[in-house]
Formats: structure tokens, C-alpha cells, sequence
């Protein structure tokens, strides 16, 4: 319900805009893959097709001028890894997890090819900050059961980290491409990364666990998905780390398609003052 809230808050903003800010301004929806990268992904850091799910989103997007627009979005994601696809026989965690995500982000026009009444195509570089809401899930005797309230890493427990927060911050960048059809219409094809400030987007990090800790505290299930394969572990084997050193990361990729809100202007990306070359 939180996550609905979220975005139909946002989709509202969006289109309840002062006609004001119309010049320069645009409308758009954005459709396309999203990944992940982590502990659960083929190498820790990375960027890999084989965890490829499905994005969309909304946007309004303000040129500035030739150079810089604002944009204000939401996005809808899935993410997931498995260490069934990646051949991992000695650990056999999963997560699937569902991200919402709200984010003002600043881009940066490099130069305008063929400009010419209203067409062209601009190369641009965006980076901004985001909002974002996840809630890993593993696959458990065919269901799926939410992570975080498990504590499957101790948390909660005495010496361990308290329980993991599921809305964080994130730092989008990335590159793009707008090709404008014409003084209103543009496509766009963009691909950009989340720099994330948590480990646990798969509940899976480098903390030290006990099995016994996690057993005894915050029971059997959790030990579970914990540890799947240590089902009669000693006092030698019951200490480990799930994942590695690096933080997670989401990408969110796709084409996009924009429009000019009413107003007058010379169209898409043609804001005034200072601009990149024409060629």
C-alpha cells in the first residue's frame, strides 16, 4: 500500500504542474530491463544479462537551457539473483525483490547533432538522487518468503547490526541518448546505475554469522534461508560470511517517449542560454 501511495503521490505531481513552467517542459514513460549486482549476481561487481529483469517508470523533464534539464520520476523494477544460475553448488541462497523508486535528477547535454527544425540527437551524462523501497523475498518450499523480518544475519540479536532499513538513498548515473523526432516528440535510450549505501538489497552480506545465533534467536526459518546447506552444522562449521566485500547495486535500462507540454518555445532540448555545439 506504501509503495501505491508513493507513486500515484508522485504521478500527481507530476501532471498538476503549473502551466507556468510549461515552456521547456516535458512529459514522458520510460519501459525497459533492469538488473542487479551482488552477492547473487555472477561476480560481485558488475554488469550482467543473465540477471535481467523488467523496469518502467514516468517522468517530467525540464531544459534549462541547451545544456541542462532537471528531471523528476518514478520508476517500478524487479531485481533477483540465484545461485542456481550462476552454478554455485556450496551456498544455494536466492532473492527476488520488487524496487519503487523516486528520483530528481540533473542532466548534461554533450552537443546537438544535426539540429535542424526540431530534429536531432543529443548525447547526454545524468546523475541525481533517489528515494528507493525494496523487500527481498526467497523461494522456500515452493513460496516465497519475505527476508528482513527473519534477521537471517542475526539482526536484532545482541552483537549483531540491528534490522536492515527497506527505503534508502541512492545516487543514479548514467549515460543516455535523445533522438528528437521533431519540435514535441523525442525518443530516448538510456542506461544508468544505482549507487547504493546498503549490502542488503539480497539480504546477503559480508557480516560474520553464527548459525547457532541465528538459530536460537531468531529461529528455525531464519537459520534456513540463512544457510540452506548447513542443515547439521558443528561448532567448527557454524561461523561464516553469506557474501563479499562489495555494495549491491540496481540498473535500470529502456527506451523511452517524451512530449512537449503546451507552451511556447522552440521545442525539445531548446531551452535558452549557455548550449554545447551544433554540428
Amino acid at each position: 500500500m506504501r509503495k501505491s501511495t508513493l507513486a500515484l503521490a508522485l504521478i500527481g505531481v507530476l501532471f498538476s504542474m503549473n502551466k507556468s513552467h510549461a515552456q521547456g517542459a516535458e512529459l514522458g514513460i520510460l519501459i525497459g530491463p533492469s538488473f542487479y549486482s551482488g552477492d547473487l549476481s555472477p561476480e560481485e561487481a558488475g554488469l550482467y544479462f543473465q540477471e535481467m529483469d523488467i523496469a518502467g517508470g514516468v517522468f517530467a523533464r525540464f531544459n534549462l537551457n541547451r545544456t541542462l534539464a532537471l528531471r523528476l520520476g518514478a520508476n517500478m523494477a524487479k531485481v533477483s539473483g540465484d545461485d542456481r544460475r550462476r552454478g554455485l553448488s556450496n551456498r544455494d541462497l536466492n532473492f527476488q525483490s520488487n524496487i519503487l523508486e523516486a528520483a530528481l535528477i540533473g542532466e548534461v547535454n554533450l552537443f546537438h547533432l544535426w539540429d535542424y527544425e526540431g530534429k536531432g540527437v543529443i548525447p547526454y551524462l545524468f546523475g541525481g538522487a533517489a528515494v528507493f523501497r525494496f523487500n527481498p523475498e526467497a523461494s522456500f518450499d515452493g513460496d516465497y518468503v519475505e527476508l528482513q523480518p527473519l534477521g537471517t544475519e542475526g539482526q536484532g540479536l545482541p552483537g549483531y547490526e540491528e534490522p536492515y532499513r527497506l527505503t534508502q538513498l541512492a545516487i543514479p548515473l548514467g549515460i543516455g541518448v535523445k533522438i528528437l523526432l521533431n519540435k514535441n516528440l523525442a525518443l530516448g535510450l538510456e542506461l544508468g546505475g544505482r549507487k547504493l549505501f546498503t549490502d542488503h538489497l539480497d539480504d546477503v552480506s559480508n557480516a560474520e554469522v553464527n548459525y547457532f545465533d541465528v538459530l536460537e534467536g531468531n529461529g528455525e526459518l531464519a537459520a534456513r534461508l540463512s544457510n540452506p546447506l548447513l542443515l547439521d552444522p558443528s561448532p567448527d562449521d557454524a561461523t561464516y560470511r553469506r557474501g563479499g566485500d562489495f555494495k549491491d547495486w540496481y540498473y535500470i535500462g529502456g527506451l523511452s517517449l517524451s512530449f512537449r507540454l503546451q507552451g511556447e518555445g522552440r521545442g525539445i532540448g531548446s531551452g535558452r542560454g549557455i548550449g554545447c555545439p551544433t554540428f
